[in-house]
């Protein structure tokens, strides 16, 4: 049992498995199986078994409720962290879980079946036994005979998670018609409570003999502590195989691989670039180094057409002949020279090249078998949030670039004098399009690890890949009241402005 001053719209998604994410908690405990969810019923007025009905909330049910006595809520007006301190606003319901042992529940759940309780198992032949209904129906006739009927606001059970249970909603109206959960359970005093607990296990005791659910030792023999609702959670997690610790060590790890991995796509990538643009230059010499071997071949034909011309019109004794051919002899020898070096040097651009070319080669093939190794990875710790990230991203780009293309199209309608387009180039330096051209993949990694928490990999990844304008901060996280869209949006402006390089002006925007 446990008081409840406001139900959370959250709560009550999760009682009623309205949303995907209504069963958040018990996914990532693996407690929660999708494919059984069909199995889940409520009880209705008159004890009827339906469907859960998950039109009208709890809270909206709890609301009537209230207006049916002519009640106002009492805690209208005050925040949920005002309601979160003790002796502020009025206790309006109360949250009662109905269970017994591990495996009575199931054999009244799922009778002879074979449920298969691993997490990620398909179920969804499983049908439902009649014996947790005719057991549901009791405990929903013993509460609205002891509590009234008309107060119980949902009856919810579930037979998705490991162990079947029930979920009641009450609200505590007294016999005069007044909201008070004091009278209903509470007490004056916690004696008053420990005997009204008492009579409550021997009430549903008496009930639950013919189901095979025992009343346990008394605690004042036993001596054992009363559980609290967050232990309770703990104790229905710690029974699976998978716990939370090991869901949180497991998205650890894989995380922790992830960005390892990302880093070295992204030094493998970088390398590319570089060895690229080491190809473009060693192309460009090979060409250089040709195009000057042609001119010097050419000018090497000229002077010995030009020496053989002379022969043939002078004798040997002519004086101003052999002046004349010394001179073109020693040009020729020159040139020759010249044709020799260009020869080794275009050799070794040639050698240079296909070196390049080889190691080229071979950091491709690594970089597609990290692209390939990086498919072969679970993808919903990142790629999911990346893909989200990406999403959200390119909306703010969208948005920024309609900004950025009014200025740059007002520029454009000028006569573009060479000052004009170093003016151009200007205004373009570290814009959305600058970003997003040269940056866009680091940027939507380093959102992504924001978005997710790890935030020493997220200054790491960005520095290695070129980054260097800055880091969240130590109190980086998600703002009190943040709704995911908008976190995602600020993970995306800071992995920006992180991406930037050092020495840029850069402005974190809200």
């Amino acid at each position: 049992m446990k008081a409840g001053k406001r139900m959370s719209v959250a709560q009550s998604n999760e009682h009623l498995r309205v949303g995907a994410d209504s069963a958040k908690a018990a996914k990532v405990a693996g407690t929660y199986d999708e494919t059984r969810t069909h199995l889940n019923f409520e009880i209705g007025k008159g004890g009827v078994v339906k469907e859960v009905d998950k039109s009208t909330s709890i809270p909206k049910r709890i609301r009537a409720i209230l207006d049916s006595h002519n009640i106002t809520d009492p805690n209208i007006g005050l925040s949920d962290e005002k309601l979160a301190q003790k002796r502020v606003g009025v206790r309006t319901h109360c949250n009662i879980i109905f269970e017994g042992s591990r495996e009575t529940m199931r054999k009244l759940a799922f009778g002879d079946q074979k449920v298969t309780f691993e997490h990620g198992s398909d179920n969804s032949h499983i049908t439902r036994s009649s014996g947790i209904e005719e057991w549901a129906k009791d405990m929903y006739n013993f509460v609205a005979r002891k509590y009234g009927e008309e107060n119980i606001a949902a009856f919810v059970v579930h037979l998705d998670e490991s162990l079947p249970h029930i979920h009641c909603t009450l609200v505590p109206i007294n016999q005069s018609g007044k909201l008070s959960y004091r009278d209903i359970f509470s007490g004056n005093d916690k004696y008053e409570m420990a005997e009204r607990t008492r009579q409550l296990h021997n009430e549903l005791a008496e009930i639950n003999k013919k189901w095979g659910l025992e009343r346990g030792d008394s605690v004042a023999v036993t001596g054992a502590q009363h559980k609290s609702y967050l232990q309770w959670l703990k104790e229905q997690i710690s029974g699976n195989k998978k716990t939370i610790e090991e869901q949180d060590r497991t998205i650890s790890e894989q995380g922790q691989t992830i960005f390892h991995q990302a880093n070295t796509i992204s030094e493998q990538k970088q390398q590319l670039y570089a060895i690229n643009a080491e190809i473009k230059k060693a192309d460009k010499r090979l060409k250089g180094l040709t195009t000057m071997l042609t001119n010097l071949e050419a000018q090497k034909d000229n002077l010995e057409a030009q020496i053989a011309a002379l022969e043939d019109e002078y004798s040997e004794n002519n004086e101003q002949m052999e002046k004349k051919r010394s001179e073109l002899l020693s040009q020729l020898s020159e040139i020759e020279e010249k044709i020799t070096d260009k020869i080794q040097k275009r050799d070794e651009a040639e050698r240079k090249l296909m070196e390049l070319a080889k190691e080229k080669n071979k950091l491709q093939e690594h970089y597609d078998d990290l692209m390939r190794e990086k498919v072969k990875i679970e993808p919903d710790v990142f790629d999911k949030v990346q893909r989200e990230v990406n999403s959200t991203m390119w909306e703010e780009a969208a948005r920024e670039m309609k900004k950025d293309f009014s200025t740059i199209e007002n520029f454009l309608n000028k006569v573009l004098t060479p000052r004009q387009m170093d003016e151009y180039k200007s205004l373009t330096e570290g814009t959305m399009f600058e970003d997003l051209a040269q940056r866009g993949e680091e940027i939507a990694g380093v959102a992504a690890a924001l978005f997710l928490g790890y935030v020493d990999q997220a200054i790491t990844f960005a520095r290695s890949s070129g980054g260097g304008g800055g880091s969240p901060g130590s109190g980086w996280g998600r703002d009190k009241d943040e709704d995911d869209e908008a976190y995602r949006r600020r993970c995306c402006i800071m992995g920006r402005m992180m991406m930037k390089p050092a020495g840029r002006k850069r402005e974190m925007k809200r």
